[in-house]
């Protein structure tokens, strides 16, 4: 195998895929990533038998052929050529040399023969197509609320919920719940529920084009999901459980209605923050006639207390709310005010914006004990 290619570019696709290489090493060849040259393009292929990630990039092939190396290692030597090189790579016995202009590599080499690929599951399957910008805004508007490591196997992934009028995606942590539902006609579509770990949603992520009206097609089987973007290709297993019904959880009788400014609870809360306890990053809400007081203290007494205007007609309401997690909650919402409604000290609160995007979005938070 000998190729020449573009050095921005052959960085910009290794970092696409580099994601799905294998980090704890259980085989080597895991560790690398697959590299096959010919008829003017390079495919690359990363896995780790869970996920795995293939792009191709347009390259001058001089003699075809396909070979593993380690990923870091290739990344690190292309990541630090010089931008405008022209990298030349040529395969010989067990090893690959890297000529980057400047100085000149040699890698060891497995056989590509003895790298895996993950097997397609051919059963039960749908498939659709929507643009990148609205699958963008479906997941990013709710993968924060995702659960890290969490017993509950099944809440360290993405809820994606498919029917023949809608897409939905659902996170929670049992703290929080984010659901956004974008309505799509799907002819035909079963309604279909899966599981998305949490690894292959932000490699989803970082293969979309937020602001592209391109298309995507998405294909779901019976234990895998499957993405074509543009050149990318990402396939990963599915997460096997039953997703808690979400529906029970969204307040559906909250009666008192507050709409604030998205920006000035944003500059309250990370003052509020500054001088919140470092453990539960929590503040008071004390809500009286049109004013909001949001209140933090710490361990050491020091304390913040602040003021704002907004609209609120209801009897006078404390409660408490996990600052880092409402931040989050307003980082991802479009419209300049927010709607929060409440009920009682101990009831979650339902947050959406004053005005709806294209994805309809709702958010869901559990109030915190101080």
């Amino acid at each position: 195998m000998q190729f020449v290619v573009n050095r921005e570019i052959f960085n910009a696709a290794i970092n696409q895929v580099i994601g799905g290489v294998e980090k704890r090493q259980t085989m080597q060849v895991l560790s690398n990533l697959l590299l096959d040259a010919r008829d003017g393009q390079l495919v690359l292929v990363a896995t780790d038998l869970e996920i795995q990630l293939r792009t191709s990039l347009d390259v001058t092939v001089i003699k075809p052929g396909a070979i593993t190396v380690n990923a870091r290692k290739l990344a690190d030597i292309i990541k630090a050529a010089p931008p405008e090189a022209a990298i030349r790579l040529h395969q010989s016995e067990g090893w690959i040399d890297i000529d980057i202009g400047t100085g000149k590599f040699r890698l060891a080499t497995i056989e590509a023969d003895s790298f895996p690929q993950m097997a397609i599951d051919s059963a039960h399957q749908s498939t659709l197509t929507l643009s990148e910008k609205n699958l963008f805004a479906l997941i990013e508007k709710t993968q924060f609320s995702m659960a890290q490591q969490d017993v509950r196997y099944f809440l360290n992934g993405l809820l994606l919920e498919v029917n023949a009028t809608e897409i939905i995606t659902v996170a929670t942590d049992g703290h929080r719940l984010a659901y956004a539902q974008l309505v799509h006609e799907s002819a035909g579509q079963d309604k279909r529920q899966v599981i998305v770990p949490r690894k292959m949603i932000g490699e989803v992520l970082k293969s979309l084009n937020r602001e592209s009206e391109s298309l995507v097609n998405l294909t779901l089987r019976d234990n895998q999901i499957e993405l074509l973007i543009g050149k990318n290709y990402l396939i990963s297993k599915l997460i096997d459980g039953k997703y808690p019904d979400y529906s029970r959880v969204i307040p559906q009788f909250n009666s008192k209605t507050m709409i604030v400014s998205k920006s000035e609870l944003k500059l309250v809360l990370q003052r509020a923050s500054i001088l919140s306890n470092e453990r539960f990053a929590g503040a008071y809400f004390y809500l009286t006639h049109d004013q909001l007081v949001i209140e933090s203290n710490n361990s050491e007494h020091e304390s913040s207390k602040e003021s704002l205007m907004v609209q609120y007609a209801f009897d006078d309401l404390k409660i408490s709310f996990n600052i880092s997690y409402l931040l989050n909650i307003l980082s991802v919402i479009d419209s300049d005010r927010v709607c929060m409604v409440l009920e009682a000290p101990e009831s979650s609160v339902l947050i959406t914006p004053e005005i709806a995007g294209s994805v309809n979005v709702k958010y869901v938070l559990m109030p915190m004990k101080l």
